[in-house]
């Protein structure tokens, strides 16, 4: 299980963004995280061609099905859909692993028994702007 943003584990952090330009100023090897949306293809296209990984923010179960199709390397959800969508991701063998994404400690446990694939804590993703 894949554990990211906990304090006592160590990670690299992932960086949210909304353009391409926002990618040049992340750390090399960084993971890129943004919303799953049609208006973001072209970001997808442009991680996918450049070798970059990436999270995408789902909200609907359909678009988890998208993200994985789209080679995201994380799909993010919430508690809402995230067992459907991991029952999405064991299934049909997503390449892409499945992240609860929280604020709640207690949640670990939760996501191990329930078998999902990680847990992302919310101090684990920057949003802002890197130097």
């Amino acid at each position: 299980m894949l554990i990211i943003g906990h304090e006592e584990v160590e990670y690299n952090p992932f960086y949210f963004i909304k353009s391409t330009q926002d990618i040049a100023v992340t750390p090399s090897n960084s993971t890129v995280v943004f919303e799953y949306s049609k208006n973001n293809l072209e970001l997808i296209k442009h991680c996918k061609e450049n070798d970059i990984s990436f999270a995408l923010i789902c909200d609907e179960l359909k678009d988890t099905l998208l993200a994985n199709a789209n080679s995201a390397n994380y799909i993010i959800c919430d508690k809402n859909i995230i067992k459907e969508a991991q029952k999405f991701a064991d299934e049909y063998m997503f390449d892409a692993k499945v992240l609860l994404y929280s604020s709640n400690e207690d949640e670990l446990l939760w996501c191990a028994n329930e078998g999902i694939d990680g847990i992302i804590f919310e101090n684990a993703i920057s949003y802002e702007a890197v130097n």
